[in-house]
């Protein structure tokens, strides 16, 4: 090598290393400026405020997740209004009068040049901690938040300690040591969000005044920032912090709680498995679902903890409403007891002694048949039993205690009810199985007042005597207590099981007791009903089976006892309902749904897998309605298969025979498949052609009535031999029609299919005229009588596919959706596939009739 020659290599290898030294550099990160010490103070407390709210805190609930839920997936903003504080209720499911109208979050207060002092009110579990702990989360991102839960800090106010000391005291429990003053210096910049949270847990009276003069001071001593204070409206109006904006926690809307419950399944899916948002979609969807058939449920929605305990007794416990009782009890005792044990609350008295005087005051409501009892009247049954219970607290208190914890409000001067009738007639059903009372509960079983705490009463007990009243007593209240009964799951003996199934097979010859059962089980039905915003009343289940045998016991009707009805025809739909309204149980006339009415937002989701009989006014028949997105689909390979078994030995012989000038190969093949006609079998295509051709000469008159498809599939299989061309001729249709491996659409509604073929005719070659204005005139009868009969689906399918195959791309999908329509109904008439038609009743009923709004 020369000296230039190596030269060089010293020279290029050196200027690579060079180029790859800067490459590295610049490919470095680069560095961060150096913090001063504010900066790295400041990052570490923000980063410390978002991880101290980071998770939902449900401390306090019995039934918990198997894994933390993180709050910013979960949060739904309850929204704020402004109320005045004597105005905001008490109790856990505090309302608003429909007067008062806003929704507003947190921020859109917050939001003002001026230094803001607002004041949360709300009920127990309305949300207002986790409104402060989400605000500070958020506030993280462009400002300072201060975060303190009062509850902990209660001998330093007390002591006289400043809010500086108090946040500092507090940061170094996390090893946070505020050295140059940092929090105290950003407390007078006036550049924080103070946010204070719960001022009615502080238990004594005067502790709690003190506390809000504390408050009132530091609002003076740094009044250039905004200030929040939380508390359930007693808490405040005992101890007022002056100068405040008072604001109402507004319950959850029907929106926000599927937001909550869809958010909720979301946060606690296992995200690692692929189906796993998928899963999390149909477990809330059931749930909501649920909700919506328990109207006594879906009334606790409107809070966010009763929602919360909801969700997780749903995951954790089992489906709702079945576990309702159990969901009850834990309502119960975390309000009365576990939260505040949870918070490490201190309380004076037996937080258990409130469970038995709310279980006697539900009792005594209960045999009064009252909602509500007088002051002096409840101070006397608590006087009552106080005497036999050890505690330093009078009557008095524990009225304000059990007011406190939101299970019983005061809903006019000195009149005291519990929040939620659900809540009465739980504590009355534990009263009863507590003191073996269930006499009570047999003596009335023909008293609806009674029914739910009897439901509840039997869930954890024996319900045998219950059942056994109900069959002696044999009103239609009592078979429908009794139908509950068995439909709660509980044991029960079998004879009294067997005696009751008499009873519902002798009510088909007995008119007077069929009158009665099906009163009862009608009753039980309807108490699915939804009022929808056009103010018609849809109930939200099919038809049970056993109600439907009472009025037309057909075999074809599938299902049993509370299982829906499945399988009848339009016709039979249409009788049923009117046969129902012949008889005298139902003050209004009922029909049909409509499909607008099945598409409410209140109805779909609990018949969107279904195929319900609808019926649209003015119209004379059903149509059958199916939900977009659960349609059946006919897989490639059984529609081929279908279409194929249409072309019969006696379709292709009667085809040979109208070719002009049969050759010997021809006359060879009639002969070999005259030998494999089933002469007792009614071809539907022999039908239509047979039928066809004594209106002209043979083969053109063939393919003016069904095209050229199978005519071009027969001559294209005259090589083949003769034990192999059947199959070739079939073979050579159903891919000239299209019917490849790719998948078909789902079937379609008849009504839609009619005018898509409709379209597609447009776009159809000249010669395929004739045969798409038969096909037309067959889906139209098809659509209006809703009914097809096996020969009619062949005809169908065959002339469908047949001008599938002549068809442009852009339409061939309708004619091959529209034979897969006709299959799948074929197999719905034979019972091939299950039979998935339903009923949903409906009526134009007055306001009166009760029905819960949409949600």
């Amino acid at each position: 090598m020369s000296v230039f020659a190596a030269a060089m290599v010293v020279l290029g290898t050196g200027t690579g290393v060079v180029a790859l030294l800067e490459r590295r550099r610049r490919s470095r990160p680069v560095p961060e400026p150096e913090l001063t010490a504010d900066q790295r103070f400041e990052q570490e407390y923000i980063a410390r405020v978002r991880r101290g709210a980071r998770y939902v805190d449900l401390k306090g609930l019995q039934t918990l997740s198997h894994s933390s839920l993180e709050l910013d997936e979960v949060y739904v903003d309850v929204s704020l209004v402004h109320r005045p504080p004597h105005q905001v209720r008490t109790d856990v499911l505090a309302g608003l009068p429909t007067t008062v109208q806003g929704r507003r979050p947190l921020a859109h207060f917050l939001d003002d040049p001026r230094p803001q002092v607002l004041t949360v009110l709300g009920g127990p579990g309305s949300g207002k901690t986790t409104l402060l702990r989400k605000t500070a989360r958020d506030i993280c991102d462009s400002g300072t938040p201060v975060l303190l839960f009062l509850r902990d800090h209660l001998a330093e106010i007390l002591r006289g300690a400043s809010l500086p000391e108090i946040v500092v005291a507090n940061l170094a429990r996390y090893d946070l040591v505020d050295a140059d003053q940092w929090v105290a210096r950003k407390l007078r910049s006036d550049r924080c969000v103070v946010m204070l949270d719960g001022l009615d847990e502080v238990a004594r009276a005067q502790d709690r005044r003190s506390v809000s003069a504390w408050v009132e001071n530091q609002i003076t001593a740094f009044s250039g920032n905004d200030f929040v204070l939380t508390s359930r409206p007693q808490g405040f109006l005992d101890a007022p912090v002056d100068g405040t904006v008072v604001l109402q926690v507004r319950p959850f809307t029907p929106a926000q709680v599927r937001d909550f419950v869809h958010g909720w399944y979301r946060a606690v899916a296992n995200t690692v498995t692929p189906d796993a948002h998928d899963r999390a979609a149909e477990e809330a969807q059931d749930l909501l679902a649920r909700l919506d058939e328990a109207p006594a449920l879906v009334d606790l929605t409107v809070n966010p903890l009763l929602l919360t305990m909801i969700a997780t007794v749903h995951q954790f416990r089992g489906a709702l409403p079945g576990s309702r009782a159990d969901l009850y009890r834990e309502i119960c005792e975390v309000m009365l007891w576990h939260r505040d044990e949870a918070k490490k609350l201190v309380s004076t008295g037996n937080n258990r002694h409130k469970m038995v005087l709310l279980r006697s005051l539900a009792y005594l409501m209960m045999t009064n048949g009252v909602r509500q009892l007088a002051r002096e009247v409840v101070l006397a049954e608590f006087e009552r039993l106080l005497r036999r219970l050890s505690t330093p607290l009078d009557a008095e208190a524990h009225l304000r205690r059990v007011i406190s914890d939101g299970l019983v409000v005061e809903w006019e001067r000195d009149q005291f009810a519990f929040a939620h009738l659900t809540f009465q007639e739980y504590l009355a059903a534990a009263y009863i199985r507590e003191k073996n009372l269930v006499d009570t509960l047999c003596y009335a079983v023909d008293d609806d007042w009674w029914r739910e705490t009897t439901l509840l009463y039997v869930a954890g007990s024996d319900a045998d005597p219950i059942v056994l009243a109900c069959l002696a007593s044999r009103t239609s209240t009592a078979l429908g207590l009794a139908l509950d009964c068995v439909a709660e799951g509980v044991e029960l003996d079998e004879k009294l099981r067997s005696e009751l199934d008499g009873v519902l097979r002798d009510a088909a010859n007995d008119p007077a007791l069929r009158e009665k059962v099906l009163q009862a089980m009608l009753s039980r039905h309807l108490r699915s009903a939804v009022r929808t915003a056009t103010g018609s009343v849809v109930w939200r289940t099919p038809v049970p089976a056993g109600l439907y045998r009472l009025l037309d016991d057909s075999p074809a009707v599938e299902g049993q006892g509370d299982e829906p009805a499945r399988g009848m025809s339009s016709t039979s739909a249409v009788q049923f309902v009117d046969e129902l309204n012949k008889s005298t149980v139902f003050p209004v006339s009922l029909r049909l749904a409509t499909a607008s009415e099945l598409n409410h937002p209140s109805v779909l989701p609990t018949i969107q897998s279904a195929a319900a009989w609808t019926k649209e006014p003015f119209f004379t028949t059903a149509q059958l309605w199916m939900n977009a997105s659960f349609r059946p689909r006919v897989a490639t390979a059984n529609l081929r298969h279908e279409a194929q078994a249409d072309l019969t030995p006696a379709t292709i012989v009667l085809l040979l025979k109208r070719i002009p000038a049969p050759t010997p190969r021809m006359i060879d093949l009639i002969s070999h498949l005259t030998d494999a006609i089933d002469s007792a079998e009614e071809d539907p295509i022999v039908l239509a052609v047979t039928t066809d051709l004594r209106r002209g000469p043979g083969a053109e008159r063939i393919r003016a009535r069904f095209g050229n498809a199978l005519m071009d599939s027969v001559r294209a299989a005259m090589d083949q031999p003769q034990d192999l061309f059947l199959s070739a001729v079939r073979e050579q249709f159903t891919s000239r029609a299209g019917l490849i491996e790719s998948d078909i659409e789902p079937i379609g509604e008849i009504a839609d299919l009619c005018l898509r073929l409709h379209a597609a005719g447009a776009d159809q070659p000249i010669g395929s005229r004739l045969p798409h204005h038969h096909l037309t005139n067959m889906v139209a009868e098809w659509n209006q009588t809703a009914s097809l009969t096996g020969k009619s689906a062949a005809q169908i399918r065959f002339l469908a596919l047949s001008l599938s195959a002549e068809a442009r791309p852009e339409s061939r999908r309708v004619f091959v959706q529209l034979a897969a329509t006709a299959t799948m109904w074929d197999w719905w008439r034979t019972g091939k596939v299950a039979r998935p038609q339903v009923v949903i009743l409906a009526a134009d009923a007055p306001e009166s009739l009760s029905a819960r709004p949409p949600r």
